[in-house]
């Protein structure tokens, strides 16, 4: 029995309602397919690039997020304003892989720019997504760090970012020395470290001891 595109559509919004992000990929992934290859011009486009793009990078699955940009039309790229900013997004996430980017350049951009509604609860869970994840190569490196290196690698303002992470993160903040001790991330809730994010790690640790050389 063949799914047409608007029951595809209802069934990721109702996941995307409940929370359920998992299941966004392979839903507009067959939408992706059903709409390109069945029902053409059913919807825009973009409907469908932007949620599936969004996806991925709170996945931070960045090889199909490579192969979805590579799919996407020329035209459609400058054409849809919220998709022409995801693949910046995505471009500078590409560039923190390789140990030159900037996350602050990704949280001001998607900070600054405006949403659609029905896109905007993605975007939020992106950003904590990115947030989460410098975090636990944070913990990962650290047994102490300066409470304004960790505000600097999240983007957060000093007078919060030691609040926020005591209560969210169960980490421990000393105030008379400035140092915050991360809590280790929970061994069942993370995902063995490979070979690219063990390199990852070896930049975060280097970077904050280039930067504590020189404060």
């Amino acid at each position: 029995m063949t799914v047409t595109s608007a029951t595809l559509f209802e069934q990721a919004d109702h996941a995307l309602q409940a929370g359920r992000y998992q299941e966004l990929i392979p839903l507009y992934e067959q939408l992706e397919f059903q709409v390109t290859a069945v029902d053409i011009d059913v919807v825009p486009l973009n409907n469908i690039f932007e949620p599936l793009l969004t996806s991925y990078l709170i996945a931070h699955d960045l090889q199909s997020a490579r192969s979805l940009v590579q799919r996407i039309p020329g035209e459609l790229k400058t054409q849809a304003q919220q998709l022409h900013i995801l693949i910046q997004v995505y471009e500078m996430l590409r560039q923190w892989e390789r140990q030159n980017g900037n996350l602050k350049d990704v949280y001001r951009l998607l900070h600054q720019s405006r949403w659609n509604s029905a896109l905007a609860p993605l975007i939020a869970v992106l950003q904590d997504s990115i947030q989460d994840r410098e975090l636990d190569l944070l913990a990962k490196a650290y047994t102490s760090l300066p409470l304004h290196l960790a505000a600097s690698r999240i983007s957060l303002e000093e007078d919060s970012v030691a609040e926020q992470l005591v209560a969210t993160r169960g980490w421990r903040y000393d105030a008379s020395t400035g140092l915050l001790y991360p809590k280790a991330p929970d061994a069942a809730g993370n995902r063995t470290i490979g070979l690219q994010e063990f390199g990852k790690l070896a930049d975060v640790v280097a970077h904050l001891e280039v930067r504590q050389e020189s404060s």
